[in-house]
């Protein structure tokens, strides 16, 4: 049951301290002091659901580790999830025109007859469907022999369960060709407004599973992947989370692999890691074609 005062509980310096250092050691995302309102609106939802009266209260609550589910909600609530089809066009368009076909053919050169996709911090899968979609029209024509695995993965797990079920709200099928959207989406009207239903030829090209970027035990078992896409993602990280989860992608990629980050992303120090090349108007990063260290490290 609700305490009295969960809803004009105030987030008090010390306590929004407290909870940052937690969400930025379990998930990594960074609330800086001017973002204490925005963490206070997301978290009071949990006061609620959990009976608590106070941030404090909630904090201690977190702190003892009896409740891990608890601890899954916070990073729910807190995780940013803003995207929609095809959301950064000149990176679709470099993957058509010039990255996929140059993978496929090296992969092909090397005995291998499948390439690798991976939608980092996916949110409600409307990037990994892309890909998905651009693979079904564009590329597989050309390369029927080819196959194709795309990840879509994100630390929320709510969203996972919204990327699942393909239903998507006007917002977020804006940039969609009109030819896709005839053909891959069943309108569907809602109480306040219409949403449209993924078909399934789509959504089953496409795999969804929770993973947190900042996680050693879960990047490691990520490898092999022809392209990592990570959009405004890493302006969450403070620099030394950045630093790491950019070498976790650079040994997740295979030699050749192309990283994608958001447009008003730098990559700072890790860059050297990567090659910086221009396609199609987009900023890619490859990771060069050396030989792949056998270490497990």
């Amino acid at each position: 049951m609700q305490k009295p005062g969960a809803l004009e509980a105030t987030l008090s310096e010390q306590t929004f301290n407290q909870l940052r250092s937690i969400i930025q050691e379990r998930a990594g995302i960074e609330f800086p002091e001017e973002k204490r309102y925005l963490l206070e609106s997301r978290v009071r939802p949990r006061l609620v659901a959990c009976g608590l009266s106070s941030f404090e209260a909630y904090t201690r609550h977190l702190r003892d580790g009896r409740d891990s589910v608890e601890m899954t909600h916070l990073l729910n609530a807190v995780t940013i999830n803003e995207t929609s089809f095809f959301r950064h066009a000149s990176q679709f368009e470099a993957l058509r025109d010039q990255i996929l076909p140059e993978l496929i053919e090296m992969r092909r050169k090397e005995g291998t007859k499948t390439v690798r996709l991976w939608s980092a911090a996916c949110s409600a899968g409307d990037e990994a469907y892309s890909l998905a979609i651009l693979i079904q029209e564009r590329i597989k024509p050309r390369f029927p022999r080819m196959k194709f695995q795309v990840l879509g993965t994100d630390i929320n797990t709510e969203v996972l369960e919204e990327a699942r079920a393909g239903e998507y709200r006007e917002r977020a099928i804006r940039n969609v060709p009109e030819t896709y959207l005839r053909k891959y989406f069943r309108k569907k009207g809602r109480e306040r407004g219409n949403s449209y239903v993924l078909d399934s030829s789509i959504r089953d090209m496409v795999t969804f599973k929770a993973l947190n970027l900042t996680d050693s035990r879960d990047m490691r078992r990520m490898r092999d992947y022809d392209v990592i896409m990570c959009a405004n993602v890493l302006i969450y990280f403070d620099q030394s989370q950045k630093k790491q989860v950019l070498k976790y992608m650079h040994r997740a990629l295979r030699p050749g692999g192309y990283l994608f980050v958001g447009g008003s992303e730098a990559l700072g120090d890790s860059a050297s890691q990567f090659e910086s090349v221009q396609k199609e108007g987009a900023l890619a990063y490859r990771r060069s074609r050396e030989v792949r260290s056998r270490s497990p490290t």
